[in-house]
């Protein structure tokens, strides 16, 4: 996909937002107007969507993000390590795979050569969730970007705990009373995680216009703080 400028990643956000949030207010509805065994399907069908939208909406823009960064070409001494990180991985797979050193060496000596030329960030295939989108997996990503995770962390036991084995016991068969849900805390759960897709796209807006992908300057004043 070609994101070129902040517009584009604006745009494509707006747009992946929209209907995922569209959708998951017809969820929300959806059980509200239900009654009976209605409920019960709309409720298991509800943590299902929620999750997929979940892990979706973090792996697209995640995806969109480094996208817009690779596309912007600046040289590796100027962005932030992650994306260099990014980059040489296939290097790094062949300097541990190898036993010589003049293989090891030339490795070396074409990453260090790389530090100064115009970045060429790979984007595709870089964004896993496993179908799994855990906080490990979440964290991962945020590290893959260069975000910082610590306005994350507090609903990390409600992405494991919760959401995701609710998710996994719905996919095994099991019914609803051995879930312990029911609208009142479905619509909890709905409300946790609906802001944290919106925080996170947000925080990914953000990153790109105020150029966080960009290595801070080195000062002395900074040194040691």
């Amino acid at each position: 996909m070609k994101i070129r400028t902040l517009e584009n990643l604006q745009d494509t956000i707006d747009a992946e937002m929209a209907w995922r949030k569209r959708e998951l207010t017809a969820i929300k509805a959806n059980i509200q107007s239900s009654r009976n065994f209605a409920k019960n399907t709309a409720l298991r069908a509800g943590i299902t969507l929620l999750y997929a939208h979940w892990e979706g909406s973090v792996k697209n823009i995640a995806y969109y993000y480094l996208c817009y960064v690779s596309h912007l070409r600046l040289p590796y001494n100027r962005l932030k390590h992650n994306f260099l990180a990014i980059s040489i991985k296939s290097d790094l797979s062949r300097f541990t795979s190898s036993s010589k050193l003049t293989v090891q060496t030339k490795i070396v000596s074409d990453i260090f050569s790389r530090y100064n030329q115009s970045s060429q960030i790979p984007h595709e295939g870089i964004i896993r969730t496993n179908s799994n989108l855990n906080a490990s997996l979440f964290t991962e990503i945020l590290c893959t970007l260069g975000l910082d995770i610590d306005a994350y962390s507090a609903d990390f036991t409600l992405i494991d705990e919760v959401l995701l084995n609710m998710r996994n016991k719905i996919a095994h068969g099991e019914q609803l009373e051995e879930l312990s849900l029911d609208e009142e805390r479905y619509n909890q759960i709905h409300a946790i995680m609906f802001r944290l897709i919106d925080q996170f796209a947000v925080q990914v807006l953000n990153a790109a216009s105020s150029k966080e992908y960009l290595l801070g300057e080195f000062t002395m004043e900074s040194y040691g703080k």
